[in-house]
């Protein structure tokens, strides 16, 4: 079973000369097939936490493994691939592109990762078809509501089927049965497409919806 981990794990910030650490010594793992909600305070570094563990930035000490490979020995084109293939990632905003169509939106990591374009168009529809947004596929994001732009988003994260989906504040920006709903997908698709879930969120109902619960704290992370 694929396992993302963490290994005395430490990130510091600076900021005009002075250092500001925002995690230290985390030591953890997260398994493939289980889901898990990161909880803590606004500033708590949850964010900072997820993109490590998504490779999107670097440790200032400890490291990040992904089945017992560490990111730092990755080379650039094995980190990209790691990006477009292992893991999914969303956002508090959805960060879709306004120029694209919705089916186009979610086909662009399939096709920057060399799938075929009609392959890449067909998983893209039916994943819109999952979560009720075939009959918008030609709409451009503009015209969708937030709780449709980010079922657009989770499409997008997930098309090239990855190991993990990781969450960052996906229901900040969403009212509660919207946010509600969004939790549920994620879920869903955990359960359906088989893929570990990692939700960083101040949200309750994240919290009491997935089956473990870490707590970020002055910079430790606590189970």
């Amino acid at each position: 079973m694929p396992q993302l981990a963490t290994s005395e794990l430490k990130k510091k910030f600076s900021n005009q000369g002075a250092q500001s650490l925002v995690l230290q010594n985390i030591s953890v793992s997260f398994d493939s097939d289980k889901t898990y909600a990161i909880t803590g305070v606004s500033g708590s570094g949850k964010s900072t936490f997820l993109h490590l563990l998504a490779g999107l930035d670097k440790p200032t000490a400890g490291s990040v493994l992904f089945d017992e490979h560490n990111f730092a020995d990755f080379t650039k084109k094995e980190r990209e691939q790691f990006l477009q293939t292992q893991i999914g990632m969303v956002f508090q905003s959805p960060y879709l592109i306004s120029e694209l169509s919705v089916v186009q939106n979610v086909m662009l990591p399939a096709v920057i990762a060399g799938k075929k374009t009609s392959e890449a168009k067909h998983t893209a529809q039916e994943l819109l078809k999952c979560v009720g947004l075939a009959d918008r596929q030609h709409a451009h994001p503009s015209a969708l509501s937030g709780g449709q732009q980010q079922r657009v988003a989770i499409c997008r994260a997930i098309i090239n089927k990855p190991v993990f989906l990781l969450a960052d504040e996906p229901t900040g920006n969403l009212d509660v049965k919207t946010g509600r709903q969004i939790v549920d997908l994620l879920l869903l698709f955990h359960k359906t497409w088989g893929m570990g879930l990692i939700v960083a969120s101040h949200d309750q109902y994240v919290a009491h919806s997935m089956q473990h619960l870490l707590v970020l704290k002055n910079g430790t992370l606590n189970r």
